[in-house]
């Protein structure tokens, strides 16, 4: 009688053991699916923002170089002269 009880308890915590191992692999791919969608969002949000900064750099640039005009023609309005060794 024993061991009918201990086969019997052997195949309901193999049978246990199965399902949690299927349940477990469902959730591993479920998982490995959202962190690759994850990672394709994001390298995407890192693009569409490295864009915006070079478009920001770009007009800071473009500003930078209309405030030194400005300040150059300022300054040759006023008389100065330029430094040795710019040209």
């Amino acid at each position: 009688m024993e061991v009918v009880q201990t086969a019997i308890n052997a195949l309901v915590v193999g049978a246990v053991g199965v399902a949690l191992a299927r349940m477990t692999q469902n959730l591993r791919q479920e998982l490995k699916a959202e962190i690759a969608e994850l990672r394709v969002e994001v390298r995407g949000e890192i693009g569409a923002f490295r864009a915006d900064v070079k478009g920001e750099m770009g007009d800071l640039r473009s500003e930078l170089r209309e405030v030194r005009s400005d300040l150059t023609r300022v300054a040759l309005a006023v008389g100065s002269e330029r430094r040795a060794g710019h040209q």
